[in-house]
């Protein structure tokens, strides 16, 4: 969190009675450029979990979603609906394939441009691949990065992507829909 977002979120609580004025003085610093990095990142991946549900008119019990970060950018958008999943072209309703197509899957490649050029600032490795998953129940997101100094990094996108698909398809046969708990990622 930047430091302005921090701080007046902090003078907010002060302001309900829900923390002491002294605690102001506690957020009275300023992140490193690597910590800036990291929290645009999670701000961006909350954005793109937030469009994903949606576009869906929250319409969902859960979101999946594969960002390939690496030459050609790509979201592979996923959903768990009345107990299977399925892909967002294998949607029914035609206008909600057609927002994602249109709108959501094209912002791909400027997500990872601007994630990535923050890294690079800073002399981080970059994202190669992101998962982030939401429940709907819960409102609980979850996200896992694979970096490109990681072996997984090589991985083909279309292998990822086939077996992630493949091991949630059995977990959530198990798992709560208000579970609060991340499923399993791949790899």
């Amino acid at each position: 969190m930047g430091f302005f977002k921090r701080f007046f979120k902090k003078v907010g609580d002060v302001n309900k009675g829900e923390a002491a004025v002294s605690e102001l003085e506690s957020e009275l610093y300023v992140e490193s450029p690597e910590e800036e990095a990291m929290d645009y990142w999670v701000e961006m991946a909350q954005n793109i979990i937030v469009n994903v549900v949606k576009v869906t008119n929250n319409s969902i019990d859960r979101a999946f979603v594969l960002i390939d970060m690496r030459e050609q950018p790509s979201f592979d958008v996923f959903y768990q609906l009345e107990g299977r999943l399925v892909m967002w072209n294998q949607l029914e309703d035609t206008f909600i394939k057609e927002q994602i197509e249109n709108e959501l899957l094209p912002q791909a490649s400027s997500v990872a441009s601007s994630v990535n050029d923050n890294f690079s600032e800073v002399e981080h490795s970059k994202i190669a691949f992101a998962e982030l998953q939401f429940e709907w129940a819960t409102g609980a997101w979850f996200s896992h990065v694979i970096w490109e100094d990681d072996n997984h990094a090589n991985l083909a996108k279309e292998d990822i992507l086939s077996k992630w698909f493949n091991n949630l398809s059995i977990e959530i046969k198990t798992q709560s829909l208000d579970s609060d708990t991340k499923l399993s990622w791949y790899p």
